[in-house]
């Protein structure tokens, strides 16, 4: 069995979960054994597409001060205010 697009992946997916407690030995067991190389070889060629790890960090601020910080919340200057 080769898996040749997304729809065919995920209907093979939705079957091999309904197989999944099928008695060893028996023909569900096989196809089981089947749909699961299938999924595996589909995940193995497709690894790269739509893989969501880490992004990389970007380059550190060099001339960015205290005040400057790109971050939310408080300010980093919040101490230097004054309360009138």
């Amino acid at each position: 069995m080769v898996i040749q697009n997304h729809t065919e992946y995920a209907a093979a997916a939705e079957r091999a979960n309904a197989l999944s407690d099928a008695p060893e030995g028996s023909e569900a067991a096989r196809e089981l054994a089947a749909l699961i190389d299938a999924l595996r070889k589909w995940d193995e060629d497709h690894a790269g597409e739509n893989a969501h790890g880490p992004e990389t960090n970007p380059e550190p601020l060099s001339n960015v001060s205290r005040d400057d910080l790109p971050v939310s919340g408080l300010p980093g200057n919040l101490g230097k205010l004054k309360a009138d």
